[in-house]
């Protein structure tokens, strides 16, 4: 009860922060935001109700949906350029501006629909089941003989009924001695599959095909699943609209600061962002180190496609074109190792943003087509912002901040920095709260404001150049160094409950 006020109390402090920024902007800017906001408020109202008449197959008329992406743009940086001269003279911080009140208004959406989705949880984690259905564990490995033997300790010891749990070991070709540590548990009714190496979505595919279970969960080979978190995602699927949940996935090793840093981004990802997105029966993407899915959902979707950096990425826009219900259950408890350097935690993001932008040339027909629903409106072009305008306005923060510093305005500067360095923590305890995590973690929160944030947007950029000059494809992954690959280390023991 005292946390769950502690979580109303600073989520409202974080809408007045965010009111409070907008008062002390330009009187122009207000209005212009808030015309913009009815603007978007009108049209989606208007094309709903225009949607709602037409059958599935009637054509789409394109013009109009490539204008509810671009036109919002277009009219935000005219109105700013035109009423704001004068105020501001610089494009670039007149671009500064256009993205801050972007950033703002999703926060302003995101913050409160995730608390409100963190109360209506907890009534329903209230709720008795007795709901067991045949689920089939699928676990793809490629040389992984040092971490595999964990994940298959935490899978058998995880709580559900034993007739009714299956679990499948699908060794891709591995180069070391993975299958032969997967085969030491066939005793204990492990399943383990030998096949040529083809990938991870070949690996899964290949699972999929050997699976009897009603529902097929997912799994990493290193990664550790919590006691109740196979119960705990099977949940989801007494809805039988639903056809995927996915976990809650928290770094275990969490000594180091760069490590701390992406727990920190882990918890403000699941529970603010995606947890606002659950409101819709929606999800950004159900990771593959812990996902659920009904079978009988992948099959009829085609499965694992071939050739994606991304696989748990194109599932999930593939369930959500077909209009499948997905959700998360942050009870589901997943840890998954960080990268421990710079170097792997700079390739690892390298070959994910890579991925996301593979995927969304692979399904750009959904910015174009209504009949997607939620992923149309609101999921795509949420997260089509939040990779491309983000990162660049980034940039253009520093580049502003360093013209500032040159004329001298560095008492400007630090106003600003503080500003946002209290509007980042705010999010960072809210989402602490939410995800009933490590109060520490928001002591990191100045570094999502400058240095870690910079870091991330830069790669991200990276990462669009390469997708943009491969054509909209890109095949090869980035090799990240692991616990279990460091060369006289052993694989610590994590604290699983």
């Amino acid at each position: 009860m005292i946390r769950t006020i502690a979580i109303i109390i600073t989520g409202i402090l974080f809408l007045v922060l965010l009111l409070a920024i907008l008062y002390f902007m330009p009187s122009e800017s207000i209005w212009i935001a808030a015309g913009v906001l009815l603007t978007i408020i009108v049209y989606f109202f208007l094309s709903r109700l225009i949607q709602g008449q037409k059958t599935r197959e009637e054509k789409p008329n394109r013009l109009q949906n490539v204008a509810s992406l671009l036109i919002i743009f277009l009219i935000v940086f005219i109105l700013f350029a035109i009423y704001l001269n004068g105020i501001v003279s610089s494009i670039a911080i007149t671009i500064l501006l256009v993205s801050l009140i972007f950033t703002m208004v999703m926060n302003f959406l995101t913050v409160p629909l995730a608390i409100v989705h963190k109360i209506k949880q907890k009534k329903e984690e209230l709720a008795p089941t007795n709901f067991f259905p045949k689920v089939t564990i699928i676990v793809p490995a490629y040389n992984e003989e040092k971490v595999v033997a964990r994940t298959i300790e935490t899978l058998l010891e995880a709580e559900y009924p034993y007739r009714e749990k299956e679990i499948i070991i699908v060794d891709d070709g591995s180069q070391d001695s993975t299958y032969e540590v997967a085969s030491k548990y066939s005793d204990r009714g492990v399943k383990v599959v030998h096949r040529p190496n083809g990938g991870k979505f070949a690996a899964l595919n290949t699972g999929l095909a050997f699976a009897t279970g009603e529902i097929v969960v997912t799994v990493d080979a290193d990664s550790l699943i919590a006691r109740a978190s196979i119960r705990e995602i099977v949940k989801g699927f007494q809805d039988p609209e639903v056809a995927g949940v996915a976990g809650n996935l928290k770094v275990f090793n969490r000594k180091k600061l760069i490590t701390k840093l992406q727990a920190l981004e882990y918890v403000v990802q699941i529970q603010i962002v995606r947890r606002a997105f659950e409101n819709f029966g929606s999800l950004t993407v159900a990771s593959g180190a812990f996902s659920a899915f009904r079978r009988s959902a992948l099959v009829e979707c085609g499965a694992y496609d071939p050739d994606f950096l991304l696989e748990d990425f194109d599932i999930t826009i593939k369930l959500l074109k077909s209009h499948r219900i997905l959700s998360g259950n942050n009870e589901a408890v997943c840890y998954t190792e960080a990268p421990e350097t710079l170097r792997d935690i700079y390739r690892q993001r390298l070959s994910w943003f890579r991925g996301d932008y593979q995927n969304f040339w692979k399904h750009r027909d959904t910015f174009f087509n209504p009949r997607f629903g939620i992923l149309h409106k609101l999921t795509f072009p949420y997260m089509l912002i939040s990779m491309t305008l983000v990162p660049f306005a980034s940039m253009v923060v520093i580049v502003t901040s360093l013209v500032m510093l040159i004329y001298g305005e560095w008492l400007t500067l630090v106003l600003a920095f503080v500003l946002f360095l209290i509007l980042q923590t705010l999010l960072s305890l809210v989402s602490v709260l939410v995800a009933e995590d490590d109060l520490k973690l928001v002591l990191l929160s100045p570094l999502f404001v400058f240095g870690y944030k910079q870091f991330l947007d830069l790669t991200m950029i990276k990462a669009l150049i390469d997708i943009v000059l491969g054509g909209g494809t890109y095949r090869r992954r980035e090799r990240v160094t692991r616990i279990g690959d460091a060369p006289g280390k052993s694989t610590p023991a994590a604290k699983i409950s």
